[in-house]
């Protein structure tokens, strides 16, 4: 829908007295946040006027895709977890479920950076963490005296039962000894959170290892049982893919979204500044296009930005809830995009790429090999890597110069991968404080932050900031605080 048919709905909702709500950001938390909305108050027989208000020239977040002659370039996230379904029913819904597309999971294969040499993750991870003994043994990756810790682990008793939280550190070392801890655990969670395991919550962050380890009584024995479960289902049921993607990129979900929705307004440029109380319950202060001052009255909030925004915002509301968003932290980083032509690559690459533990000291954390991962993304004759730095061992990337980081990056390839090809082109992808870290004590925070909440009624919160931060948590964040919403305004009713 176009801005003046939108904007036409609108007031015709508005003229029939229906309940606005504004939505702020427009990522695909935002985006699904307002789809879901519009969703489920149509099927409940309500009018509800919604405004989604975006700061930036164009929806999506960190969702970007672009092109670069025949390779498909992804800025943010290239793909999510085919586990959570919610990514994949969203995309069967938007009518892209023809273009979804798994990983080459035949070619798949991750290796770690240890002592300067690349050496292969063993079978059997689940959840960043061993299954099985032998495979570990088989391979290089841990020393010796690791392989022997390891082998202790079905012998180790839980720690104490506790409610308060444990960090990821504490929580591996103490099961399956220093060496998983640093070269499996430590460089696995760094490429997604891009975060310290010292730091890290493992309620928050493996919940599904706490959650196991708690319902058996030992972590080992529990993993023996869920490996023995997914068995049984994968021999039951056609294999699934670990990652799935769009062929077209991701922007295409984002796309699907915003043809979508059908009452929704979209306003770019409008920079929300602050939320405060209303006769009709809350007003938005914000800075429109034009970078004049403007406000707008509001049944109902969702906030899909990320936690320190959203602090920012409800400073003038509730200083109590600001503090405890802004005390979730982010870290910035950067992805380096980099074609090659196939004929002077110098070498075949066998895998989806490489992590790199901390202990190596350097400024990559991770390189996705995508031409193997997701071939369609480049030429028959072209080769396409993804490389990520940043995060908390590097917090002050992005005061380098782009040829600076990517001097770094081409320089630590040629001393990993002694990769010495030029690359036909390079992009650089700047991300400033969108990773969030789920330090200990996140889930107490959430509740703290949940309990803040429902005193305010009809405002909610969406976003990576709080139960998870892969595309298919987004879209669910957005989801929950659609019926949130709708909840409120059938209340006042």
């Amino acid at each position: 829908m176009n801005a003046a048919n939108a904007s036409a709905a609108d007031m015709s909702a508005a003229n029939r007295g229906a309940p606005r709500v504004i939505v702020v950001g427009g990522g695909i938390s935002g985006l699904a946040a307002a789809y879901f909305l519009e969703k489920q108050a149509q099927r409940a027989g309500m009018d509800v006027s919604i405004r989604l208000l975006e700061s930036d020239d164009r929806l999506g977040g960190v969702i970007r895709t672009e092109h670069c002659g025949e390779y498909l370039l992804e800025a943010g996230p290239d793909s999510f977890l085919a586990m959570k379904p919610a990514a994949i029913e969203l995309c069967k819904e938007l009518n892209l479920a023809g273009g979804l597309i798994g990983s080459n999971d035949a070619q798949r294969k991750t290796y770690v950076l240890q002592g300067g040499k690349l050496r292969g993750l063993p079978d059997g991870l689940m959840f960043v963490v061993p299954t099985r003994v032998w495979p570990v043994f088989r391979g290089d990756l841990l020393s010796l005296s690791g392989k022997m810790r390891l082998a202790l682990a079905p012998f180790i008793p839980p720690l104490e039962k506790k409610s308060s939280d444990w960090g990821v550190a504490d929580f591996i070392a103490r099961r399956f000894g220093s060496e998983v801890l640093e070269r499996l655990a430590e460089p696995l969670l760094a490429a997604v959170y891009g975060a310290e395991v010292d730091t890290l919550s493992a309620r928050a962050v493996l919940p599904q290892l706490v959650a196991i380890e708690e319902k058996y009584g030992g972590l080992w024995r529990g993993m023996s049982h869920a490996r023995a479960q997914m068995k049984s289902r994968a021999s039951a049921a056609r294999p699934q893919p670990l990652f799935m993607t769009l062929q077209n990129g991701l922007g295409e979900m984002v796309e699907g979204l915003r043809k979508n929705l059908r009452s929704t307004e979209v306003r770019f440029g409008c920079e929300a500044r602050a939320i405060v109380r209303d006769e009709r319950g809350y007003r938005i202060e914000y800075k429109d296009g034009s970078q004049s001052s403007a406000s707008e009255a509001a049944s109902a909030v969702i906030i899909a930005t990320p936690a320190h925004a959203a602090a920012k915002l409800l400073q003038p509301l509730d200083a109590d809830l600001a503090s405890q968003l802004g005390g979730i932290r982010y870290h910035s980083s950067v992805i380096v995009a980099l074609g090659y032509e196939r004929r002077t690559f110098g070498r075949e690459l066998e895998g989806f790429g490489f992590i790199v533990p901390r202990k190596e000291a350097k400024c990559l954390t991770a390189c996705t090999w995508v031409s193997t991962k997701f071939p369609f993304r480049s030429p028959s004759d072209g080769v396409l890597l993804r490389c990520f730095l940043g995060g908390s061992r590097n917090p002050r990337l992005l005061e380098r110069s782009d040829e600076q980081i990517v001097s770094d990056a081409l320089r630590e390839l040629e001393e990993i991968m002694q990769l010495r090809a030029t690359p036909s082109f390079v992009r650089v992808y700047r991300w400033e404080n969108r990773m969030p870290q789920y330090d200990v004590g996140h889930p107490a925070r959430l509740e703290s932050i949940d309990a803040r909440l429902k005193t305010h009624p009809g405002l909610c919160l969406a976003g990576n900031g709080y139960l998870g931060i892969g595309i298919p948590d987004c879209i669910q964040s957005g989801a929950a605080a659609a019926a949130g919403v709708l909840v409120h305004l059938k209340n006042r009713n």
